[in-house]
């Protein structure tokens, strides 16, 4: 199938290289390059604004809901450009939370949290990951009783997640919960909107081998109002596969491959302290080969998942695919660049000499998490299994 780009989306796509080239400045790259997008009132925080007061949080959203009424590739050429130019593209609030209360969400919900976000003041954590549960989202403890009624009571919500990454710098969490402890596993399990800064919500800091900050965060008899339930109770696992499925289209863009690859590729062009050239070998030429035309691969997948998410289609099955082939791929481009680059590879970011100021090495640490982030690639396979070629799950 051929994918090409008409010529609104040919322009579209200059005005956000052109966005990028005036707001991407040195000092945005410096606080990015710290692996740390807490600070309130720093770079990051100002490049979202930017972003907010064009509306491209919502830019493929309805204009009813406050978006611009663009498209899924509209979306998808600008996530893909930010991730070439390695800044933060409008997150999973945007891609996968809002898309759902849309589908499923109450005219109450609409109401109170779309507008924040197409304005980029609502950030959500996803809540889904639970200590001792592992991989099964199904085995989630944390419960919400309601008191009262269902207009004006209150959700009393405790419990605990685990791997909730981008808590500290959220203001609401997307949180799955048991509304129903005598419902079958997969049922009796609902989605409130939690705010960070309620009281009896603490967020634990937990540090990842890349450097990469995630979080444990406890809520001890939280309270919210009955109205920032979502949707409907006990109907919540619909709700969180739909938004697995976009969240997993969102973060298998393939636009950071492609910057690892021509980044690896000037690299390679450079003389070593020997005087070698590495893309002078025939091999090395080889391997360099394989990964650009697996990065042109990953591309094309995106843009499918993109094409049916134009036609009103969540795209399950083929992002599944996507997700894995991407985060095996990025881990396979780090392998390959420590191989090519040699002892200099391993560097880290800052010290003297490292190629690439070390990007390479952060890569290498980094890689792994997108490998279980949004489900693990080993349950993937089974969800592309059963979902796709009706194969029957274990014990069936």
């Amino acid at each position: 199938m051929e994918f090409e780009l008409d010529v609104e989306q040919e322009a579209w796509l200059e005005e956000v290289r052109a966005f990028l080239r005036e707001h991407v400045t040195p000092e945005l790259r410096r606080e990015l390059a710290e692996h740390d997008l807490e600070f309130p009132d720093g770079e990051v925080a100002a490049f979202r604004r930017k972003l907010g007061e064009r509306g491209w949080f919502g830019l493929n959203w309805p204009t009813e809901y406050g978006g611009l009424g663009l498209g899924p590739i509209h979306q998808h050429l600008l996530v893909s450009e930010f991730e070439y130019w390695g800044v933060p593209a409008p997150d999973l609030t945007v891609t996968s939370v809002a898309p759902m209360i849309m589908r499923h969400g109450t005219e109450r919900n609409k109401a109170e949290f779309l507008p924040p976000i197409a304005r980029g003041e609502m950030v959500c954590a996803v809540g889904y990951s639970e200590p001792g549960a592992g991989t099964d989202l199904a085995a989630l403890r944390t419960r919400a009783v309601l008191e009262g009624d269902a207009e004006t009571g209150e959700w009393v919500i405790n419990g605990a997640k685990i791997w909730n990454s981008g808590a500290q710098r959220s203001t609401h969490e997307w949180l799955c919960v048991r509304t129903d402890p005598d419902a079958p596993r997969h049922r009796g399990i609902s989605v409130i909107i939690v705010p960070i800064d309620a009281p009896g919500v603490t967020v634990r800091p937990l540090i990842a081998w890349s450097g990469y900050r995630t979080n444990e965060v406890f809520f001890d008899d939280v309270r919210v109002p009955a109205g920032n339930l979502i949707g409907e109770v006990n109907q919540g696992w619909r709700y969180i596969t739909g938004a697995l499925d976009l969240e997993r289209g969102a973060l298998t863009n393939s636009g950071d491959l492609r910057r690892a690859v021509d980044d690896l590729l000037t690299l390679v062009r450079e003389p070593r302290e020997d005087g070698r050239v590495p893309a002078e070998d025939p091999e090395v030429r080889h391997r360099l080969a394989g990964l650009d035309a697996d990065v042109e691969a990953a591309r094309l997948m995106g843009y499918e998942a993109a094409s049916l998410l134009e036609e009103g289609v969540i795209p399950s099955i083929e992002v599944s695919v996507e997700k894995i082939f991407t985060s095996e791929l990025r881990q396979r481009i780090a392998t390959v660049a420590l191989d090519l680059l040699g002892p200099a590879g391993l560097l880290a970011h800052r010290s003297p000499g490292a190629p690439g100021e070390g990007r390479f090495e952060r890569l290498y640490r980094s890689a792994p998490l997108l490998r279980f982030g949004a489900g693990t690639n080993e349950v993937l396979r089974d969800v592309i299994a059963q979902r796709g070629h009706r194969m029957p799950s274990y014990g069936r």
